[in-house]
């Protein structure tokens, strides 16, 4: 097996390569780390051949022999994980591979950090997405996907973002509907979540959302009203809108104005 054949077979090995993977690759195979000289002598060598892809700069994907005459698409997730290492996927994307999407997105949502922010870029009709999220390192989960690890945030930080950034989760319908398949939900995580954020109005709708689903979703029906108490609001508290665009009915006990039929939402799960 010569060197363009053993890069090729790393490549191959890891689906989608960084210039992290491929400075890794280089020491192991050429005993360097001049990913020059590698682009130059062994991966444009490969990108001819049609071996590998090139996604963006720095980033290239492996396509196996039995797809070499033909479009080959790149698995999302894989893709996203390795845009930014070490970075979680979240919001609706996070949905995805808990399993509990009601329906499938064709934007990815990574998250970053500021100083480590790239430019939101389309690929084979899907947009990748950077969100900036000071929290970013906090509640994370792995999942094997494809006998891959894929970095994404944890069930209840999952729920707790989704209910702060809805327009991340698809709108209303679609986020209620997909949190009520969300498995994995601890009250407890998700009170140590909202103690980072300190909104208090995220509380309400989180204390809302968890009554509401222990009574329509077999996922959070061990979730008791003793334990969500602590998130009511104050007897001062002046009720808030959840959205201003649309007719709200107000539910006093969470001091949240709410859309009308925003209860119906969940019919049909």
């Amino acid at each position: 097996m010569n060197k363009t054949e053993q890069i090729y077979k790393e490549i191959l090995r890891e689906k989608v390569v960084n210039s992290k993977d491929l400075k890794n690759i280089s020491k192991e195979v050429l005993r360097q780390t001049d990913n020059k000289y590698l682009y130059r002598k062994y991966i444009n060598k490969l990108l001819k051949e049609k071996k590998v892809g090139k996604v963006k700069r720095g980033l290239y994907f492996s396509i196996p022999l039995e797809h070499i005459s033909e479009e080959f698409e790149v698995d999302r997730y894989i893709l996203a994980n390795k845009i930014k290492q070490g970075y979680a996927l979240g919001y609706h994307s996070a949905l995805e591979l808990h399993g509990a999407a009601y329906s499938s997105f064709n934007i990815i949502y990574i998250l970053i950090q500021k100083k480590d922010r790239f430019r939101l870029f389309d690929f084979q009709n899907l947009k990748y997405v950077p969100v900036i999220n000071k929290y970013y390192n906090h509640h994370l989960t792995s999942v094997r996907y494809k006998n891959k690890t894929v970095i994404i945030t944890d069930p209840s930080r999952t729920f707790v973002e989704c209910l702060e950034r809805v327009d991340l989760c698809g709108g209303w319908e679609e986020c209620l509907k997909s949190l009520a398949n969300l498995r994995g939900v601890k009250v407890s995580d998700v009170l140590e979540i909202l103690a980072i954020y300190k909104n208090k109005t995220l509380e309400l709708k989180t204390g809302y959302l968890l009554e509401l689903l222990s009574k329509k979703s077999p996922y959070y029906s061990h979730i008791k009203n003793d334990k969500i108490e602590p998130l009511r609001p104050s007897d001062d508290w002046i009720p808030v809108y959840i959205d201003r665009d649309v007719t709200s009915k107000l539910r006093k006990k969470w001091g949240l104005y709410l859309p009308e039929g925003f209860d119906e939402l969940l019919r049909g799960i």
